[in-house]
């Protein structure tokens, strides 16, 4: 936790910029050494990068990656792999060793298939959207916690989803996540097209009506601007759920009181899937995972966990504090 406190206190929070309902604060800090890793994109796309199912059979919360080439491959927590028997979204952040097979766990966002489409995944240009993300990542530290293995609750993602799909009104013949992104491609494109990185940004912190929601931190720059765009269209599809929600912008001490908060968390450290530790931290507002490798934190994502104020009904209409998310069972 050392390693993942001090690049936290090494941040700086730069100017908002915001589109509609949708605010991302950069975050500055010194750019550490240039990534000697491919993303998950560049190594599909080069071809010596595979991911398919572990089996024939298959096996619903794992997939089997094979890396033929002489770079490592990052694979973000949440971005989402397609075709196979199912889609499927990664349960925590991955660096996959050069020439290594590792079996990653994934958690599936198509309830409804159960059929061959490819003998590979291709990797999608989107991520599970920041509420399912939340869920998941407390699910999988719970289960990382309790029996040392990060597991999803599966059966609390597809209930999830279906409630996103029926409030964005989308039918899905599969209930697939993917088809949320597709029948909603213009205005996710428009959040998209509306944020850019900046000069020595290596990470964002992200607001949706005024509410900090989460952020999302990378090693170097570089990586940042390769990510941006996947991270951007997942906290977008959120911000579309909200719908007319405020346009506000939280003040700059508010971002920063979340770093604090972040660098204040408990911490539970694990071996990683892959090179590296996994680094899970908790607050009394906030969840939050870290790769780190070296004495390099490669990535940290973090959310806040209180849902919207609600009213007392014991207390005449007045307000009470914002409740946590309701803890759930691992699969």
């Amino acid at each position: 936790m050392k390693t993942v406190v001090h690049t936290l206190e090494r941040l700086e929070v730069g100017s908002p910029v915001s589109f509609a309902n949708l605010t991302l604060f950069p975050l500055l800090g010194d750019a550490g050494r240039r990534p000697d890793y491919a993303t998950l994109d560049e190594a599909i796309e080069a071809g010596w990068f595979e991911v398919s199912e572990v089996s024939r059979a298959g096996s619903v919360p794992e997939l089997k990656a094979v890396n033929r080439g002489d770079r490592a491959v990052f694979m973000m927590d949440g971005e989402e792999l397609v075709g196979t028997k199912q889609n499927r979204v990664l349960n925590l952040t991955i660096l996959v060793p050069s020439g290594k097979t590792l079996v990653v766990p994934v958690s599936c966002v198509e309830q409804g298939r159960w059929s061959s489409q490819s003998v590979a995944m291709d990797v999608s240009p989107d991520a599970l959207y920041s509420k399912a993300r939340l869920a998941k990542m407390m699910d999988v530290s719970r289960s990382y916690s309790q029996v040392r293995r990060p597991m999803s609750d599966q059966s609390a993602l597809w209930s999830e989803l279906e409630g996103a799909a029926k409030k964005l009104r989308v039918n899905s013949p599969t209930g697939a996540m993917s088809d949320m992104y597709a029948q909603h491609s213009r205005p996710v494109r428009d959040y998209e097209r509306a944020f850019h990185a900046a000069d020595g940004q290596s990470g964002a912190m992200f607001a949706i009506g005024g509410r900090l929601v989460g952020l999302e931190l990378f090693e170097h720059p570089e990586m940042l601007r390769k990510m941006l765009r996947k991270v951007v269209r997942s906290y977008a599809l959120d911000a579309i759920q909200a719908g007319e929600s405020s346009g506000d912008v939280p003040s700059a001490e508010a971002a920063r009181e979340f770093l604090a908060e972040l660098a204040g968390g408990r911490a539970e450290t694990f071996p990683a899937v892959g090179q590296g530790h996994d680094v899970r931290i908790t607050g009394e507002r906030l969840t939050g995972a870290a790769l780190v490798v070296d004495d390099r934190v490669v990535h940290l994502c973090a959310f806040r966990t209180e849902t919207e104020q609600r009213e007392d009904p014991r207390s005449g209409g007045g307000r009470i504090a914002s409740a946590s998310l309701r803890r759930r069972g691992v699969a």
